[in-house]
């Protein structure tokens, strides 16, 4: 059976230890602040969490970029010399290029040096650690001796089962970065009023429902993680924050108790965290499919 490596994007938020234990890689997307590019790095090892959303905070022009064909080109290349196929397990398509950069450019160039390997690019429709939590299912499945087949198969077969369920301090990021839909009767930034949104079935960031103050607003994401999760298929939640720990040590704690499983807090990193803003929290969970899309009749 041939070798395989797993791979997913800045957008998974996962850990540097996560990825080491999971044997999981990634390939860098990049930030622009005030002009100058840096890596959106999971590692932090170029500036600080608190550094990043410090920069939000002051008001500096922060924006993001995909992976760019060159980092396709150098992370990919020497993991095709050792003999390993790859599977690239991507944000959303709906909110990053990556995945169709990748398959369209990419790959081909790739397969011309290496017509013998294989290499595959999921679109997750989704971000954040639901993207990071596929790539951790991979990982697993491989080491249960399972094929990059069976593994990409599974993947796009239960994809739509990776739920999240997050909100914001301000619209004002993803507004400006385009990234949310269904905001029309948050625009404005209506004081007080939070969006509680997800990813939808369709890969977009989708607002469903409006919770009024920060207290709420953690209720109506622990209450829909509760909603969402089949404990007994994976017994665990992510939760990830962007200077929001207090809030995030609130979720953690109240699934833990109510659900009698293992969360885990996470920072959301340098993309989702720009998108996103200073303030923003979420709740990651694998169970019920997500059947919801905006905009459909």
């Amino acid at each position: 059976m041939a070798k395989f490596k797993i791979f997913t994007d800045s957008c998974s938020d996962l850990s540097t230890a996560t990825r080491k234990k999971y044997d999981i890689e990634y390939v860098h997307m990049g930030i622009v602040v005030d002009g100058v590019e840096k890596s959106a790095d999971l590692d932090w090892q170029e500036y600080s969490p608190e550094e990043f959303y410090g920069w939000l905070k002051a008001g500096k022009h922060v924006k993001t970029t995909q992976v760019s064909v060159p980092e396709f080109l150098d992370r990919f290349t020497p993991v095709l010399k050792e003999g390993y196929d790859i599977i690239y397990i991507a944000c959303s398509s709906k909110l990053s290029g990556s995945v169709n950069t990748c398959k369209t450019l990419a790959i081909p160039q790739l397969l011309e040096l290496f017509p013998d390997r294989k290499i595959v690019a999921i679109d997750t429709l989704n971000a954040t650690a639901c993207e990071g939590m596929m790539a951790i299912k991979a990982s697993e499945l491989r080491k249960e001796g399972k094929s990059l087949e069976e593994v990409v198969d599974w993947i796009e077969e239960n994809k739509l089962r990776f739920n999240f369920f997050a909100t914001v301090d301000t619209l004002t990021y993803l507004k400006a970065a385009g990234r949310i839909k269904g905001a029309k009767a948050f625009f404005g930034n209506i004081m007080g009023v939070k969006p509680i949104f997800i990813s939808d079935a369709a890969g977009n960031n989708s607002v469903i429902k409006k919770a009024k103050g920060t207290k709420n607003s953690i209720e109506e994401i622990i209450a829909a993680v509760k909603e969402a999760i089949e404990p007994g298929e994976w017994a665990e939640v992510y939760v990830g924050q962007g200077m929001a720990q207090d809030r995030a040590e609130i979720i953690k704690k109240r699934l833990e108790e109510e659900l009698n499983i293992k969360a885990t807090i996470f920072w959301i990193g340098p993309i989702v965290g720009t998108t996103c803003g200073p303030g923003v929290f979420v709740g990651c969970c694998f169970g019920k499919e997500v059947t919801f899309v905006e905009g459909a009749e």
